[in-house]
């Protein structure tokens, strides 16, 4: 349970709003609507061979791994990142992740500002109540459709390569 006392706020394991989306799960840790607009801050659980497509942002993107590996290019250069290891992306630059695997991976991801990104996972994501339960993947959403989105709440995704399509 989340308690707040002069603008403290503590979540125990597994709280926090919790979307699943595209096979991966996003537990809202800290939205901006607690903290004044200025961040958000979320656990970003996804299973091995999963990852986010490139994409650039108005925002800043940090992520500290807690448990798996991270593949992360960052302007086409790649860093692969262990649990403890910590990587900021400033605006603007292209990025995209992949978990390698062989297991889950666990991520803490700040976003600032953050209104965007709980816009597009609100809007996008499926709400469950369990974050290391998520539902079996479905059907990806059309790119269109996610593009639009993203692109309304600062996030640019880049068309799949035309082999992907």
């Amino acid at each position: 349970m989340a308690t707040e006392t002069t603008g403290v706020k503590r979540l125990a394991t597994g709280e926090g709003r919790t979307f699943a989306l595209m096979g991966s799960t996003l537990t809202f840790k800290d939205e901006p609507r607690d903290n004044g607009g200025t961040m958000l801050a979320f656990e970003h659980r996804c299973p091995p061979g999963l990852g986010v497509p490139p994409h650039s942002e108005r925002n800043h993107e940090a992520f500290y791994l807690l448990e798996g590996r991270l593949e992360v290019e960052v302007a086409g250069e790649p860093h692969e990142l262990g649990p403890d290891d910590f990587l900021h992306i400033p605006p603007g630059v292209v990025h995209s992740l992949h978990n390698p695997g062989p297991g889950p991976m666990r991520v803490l991801t700040v976003v600032s500002p953050g209104d965007g990104h709980v816009r597009f996972f609100a809007t996008l994501g499926e709400p469950i109540d369990d974050p290391s339960s998520p539902p079996e993947p479905g059907e990806p959403p059309e790119f269109e459709r996610v593009q639009r989105i993203a692109a309304e709440c600062g996030i640019e995704f880049l068309p799949p390569a035309q082999d992907q399509r």
